[in-house]
């Protein structure tokens, strides 16, 4: 048997890499965060992170915190609008 030795990527590689596949998560994160409350029109907090939890699961394991910055960054960019009598509610802006 012979032993064949790979060099590993080097470090800017490596992160660049990475940095990638960050970027594809948060867009994944937001498409599944748009098609759940695009299908309920209205929705609360809890409910919305357990399905995006749950339909994100089956790509990679996704991050309560990553989620709630994504759902922070849809509000921003007016997708979602929180409900002005129960701010814990989520609109969807058509």
């Amino acid at each position: 048997m012979r032993r064949i030795k790979i060099p590993l990527p080097p470090v800017d590689e490596r992160k660049k890499a990475s940095e990638d596949v960050d970027k594809d998560r948060r867009y994944e994160t937001d498409a599944a965060i748009v098609r759940i409350i695009k299908g309920r029109r209205v929705l609360g907090y809890q409910q919305l992170v357990s399905e995006c939890v749950q339909k994100l699961s089956l790509i990679f394991k996704p991050d309560i915190k990553e989620i709630k910055k994504r759902i922070k960054d849809l509000i921003t960019r007016e997708y979602l609008e929180r409900d002005k009598e129960n701010p814990t509610m989520f609109r969807y802006l058509a």
